[in-house]
């Protein structure tokens, strides 16, 4: 089971990011093989344990992804006229909830073989040592994604893998086609680097050592034992800022800002906090440094803002649209084929997504069906926030995923980043082995 997660999780990037519908449909049967064997080795593995929170927030997905299917066998009803001649025509077509059935199938089954996923890393955790490897294993993977994005970006080729691009040709997207998904993929390598580095630190402080000992004795062992850390959070933050992408950076900045809070620990009491004092000097070096080395670009579109942005135009139209049925919602996966009816000369421009998660699940899904994701992400975030004190040695990976869900759960406000799955899966892998460790850190807590 390790190596399908590891590979998963090292090959879902590769195929332009996975983002097309023949690469979604090749991982998620991978998926399904994977819970086929998980099933057989179920007789010898240890007992799982489930706390009532995760429990409740599986319960509020599970209800979700069911949904999704639902509005594939309801009959649409009465509900169908809202006003605009085509989506009438639409609905009448389908005779269902959903206007088009067979992109809400593949989508609830997409959105399904996320939580088997989830299920399977939580299970693969039975033990801290297998989520430390796992933390470290994302990170490098996301590290030599960022290292490749780096070399074709300082070439000059204006290529993605085999194919030439077609935008974003002054950014760094690596093997993805959109900068802003790259830019979510880099930043969740970027916590689970410094997550990792916050546990390594703390491993090797010396007993009895302060003030320049200490620190001497530090840097010492990072420059002989652990050598490539500093250098993969340096490049991954830097792949990052060539992303030129705005929410990218923004909500990056904010998760490792408060996954530099959250991580520091009581696990070794010595004069100097060198976690602390480590988890500064890559913030410093990360803002103040390698800002530098795209500051031009990345600081003009800040400075931009979103006045030009054709997003923001589109909002309005697609309240427009979520308001004439909130509740049942036109299907999942189905948001291309609804806003090409609402859409008006205002919009010049191709959406085939809503460039925000929130706006998207609310017009195809519902508002009540959106709302059961945000309460089951709302549950595994204070379940993780009430295990921090437990966690000691391992608080940095139980902080990384309320950072990795904060960082995503902030752009998702204005991109689609988590329907892309080299950043779902990613996701999803970091937030069921912290949920894991935060168990298990918890029992051991309770049975002291």
């Amino acid at each position: 089971m390790r190596l399908m997660i590891y590979g998963l999780i090292a090959l879902v990037p590769l195929p332009l990011a996975s983002a097309r519908p023949v690469w979604q449909g090749l991982w998620v049967a991978t998926v399904g093989v994977m819970a086929i064997v998980h099933l057989f080795n179920t007789v010898r593995a240890p007992t799982v344990t489930w706390p009532s929170s995760i429990l409740w927030a599986f319960s509020l997905v599970g209800v979700f992804v069911l949904w999704g299917f639902s509005q594939v066998l309801l009959p649409v009803g009465d509900a169908a006229s809202i006003g605009i001649l085509q989506a009438d025509q639409l609905h009448a077509q389908s005779g269902k909830t959903s206007v088009n059935p067979a992109k809400t199938t593949a989508n609830a089954i997409f959105y399904l073989s996320h939580f088997v996923f989830f299920v399977l890393v939580y299970a693969f955790c039975t033990k801290r040592a297998k989520t430390v490897q796992l933390i470290r294993v994302c990170g490098i993977i996301v590290g030599i994604y960022a290292a490749y994005g780096f070399i074709v970006f300082a070439s000059g080729d204006e290529t993605i893998l085999w194919l030439e691009k077609s935008a974003s040709k002054d950014a760094l997207t690596g093997t993805f086609v959109n900068r802003n998904s790259f830019a979510a993929f880099a930043g969740l390598g970027l916590q689970c680097l410094i997550a990792y580095a916050y546990f390594w630190t703390q491993a090797e402080l010396p007993e009895g050592r302060t003030g320049r000992e200490h620190y001497q004795h530090t840097l010492e062992a990072m420059l002989t034992k652990a050598w490539w850390l500093p250098l993969a959070i340096i490049l991954t933050a830097t792949a990052l800022l060539l992303t030129h992408s705005r929410a990218g950076f923004v909500s990056v900045m904010i998760a490792v800002f408060i996954l530099l809070i959250l991580s520091p620990s009581s696990y070794r009491r010595v004069g100097c906090n060198w976690s602390t004092l480590f988890g500064a000097i890559i913030a410093v070096a990360i803002v103040m440094g390698l800002f530098s080395l795209s500051g031009k670009v990345l600081e003009g579109r800040l400075i931009q803002g979103a006045s030009f942005d054709h997003r923001f135009l589109a909002y309005s139209i697609i309240l427009d649209a979520i308001a004439d049925r909130p509740l049942a919602g036109f299907g999942l996966g189905t948001f291309d084929d609804v806003f090409r009816l609402y859409r008006d000369e205002t919009i010049s421009v191709y959406f085939d997504r809503a460039h925000s998660d929130y706006l998207e699940l609310a017009l195809t899904a519902g508002i009540p069906a959106t709302a059961l994701i945000i309460v089951a992400m709302v549950l595994l975030l204070g379940f993780l926030t009430n295990s921090l004190r437990g966690g000691i040695q391992y608080r940095s990976f139980i902080a990384l995923g309320i950072t990795a869900t904060i960082q995503l759960g902030l752009h998702s406000l204005v991109d689609f980043s988590l329907q892309i799955p080299a950043v779902s899966y990613m996701w999803c892998a970091i937030l069921a082995a912290s949920a894991a460790l935060a168990a298990r850190c918890k029992k051991a807590e309770m049975t002291r």
